[in-house]
């Protein structure tokens, strides 16, 4: 009899060893399902917070968005256009800010062949193909006929070239800013 006890006696320690442990595994879990909802108010909470200030300074990012975007093509208008300006004609490096004038010029012969054609047609409108060829020329750009027709077929979006009669027209597209 004394056997069957000690089984029994066995049986259920086992039992309450194999209780314990499931008793912790769900207690852990019952800790982690606690912490990760804390977690998830939490982040649900920020992300209103977020929500709302961002709400408060839309605008003010729309317009410095607005404003950035200006300052690029005012900036790269200024590129192409003050690099084609002779140096006996720029009167703007008389001023205290001649230095950050300086910057944005780089050599004509260094400006890109449609970046000077932008410049001279942003300020012309229209003109003929062999008007906008001595002007670049004495804008210090070596330029041919071909090279303008070329610069003409490879950026559709910013020029237009027309044929009236034996005169061959170029223009811009869109007017810019």
């Amino acid at each position: 009899m004394q056997e069957q006890i000690s089984q029994t006696d066995n049986r259920k320690t086992l039992d309450n060893l194999s209780s314990i442990c499931c008793n912790q595994n769900m207690i852990k879990a019952a800790q982690v399902a606690k912490a990760l909802s804390q977690q998830a108010k939490a982040d649900f909470d920020r992300l209103r917070a977020i929500d709302s200030e961002q709400t408060k300074i839309r605008a003010e990012y729309l317009q410095f968005l607005d404003l950035d975007a200006e300052k690029k093509a005012k900036a790269d208008r200024l590129r192409r256009t003050a690099s084609l300006i002779p140096d006996h004609l720029q009167n703007i490096r008389e001023d205290d800010d001649a230095d950050d004038f300086d910057s944005y010029v780089v050599k004509a012969s260094d400006l890109t062949l449609w970046e000077a054609m932008l410049a001279v047609l942003e300020h012309t409108g229209e003109i003929q193909l062999y008007e906008l060829q001595h002007v670049l020329e004495q804008f210090g750009k070596k330029v041919t006929r071909g090279a303008i027709e070329s610069a003409v077929i490879t950026h559709p979006k910013k020029f237009h070239a027309r044929t009236r009669g034996r005169e061959r027209s170029i223009s811009l597209k869109e007017r810019r800013l």
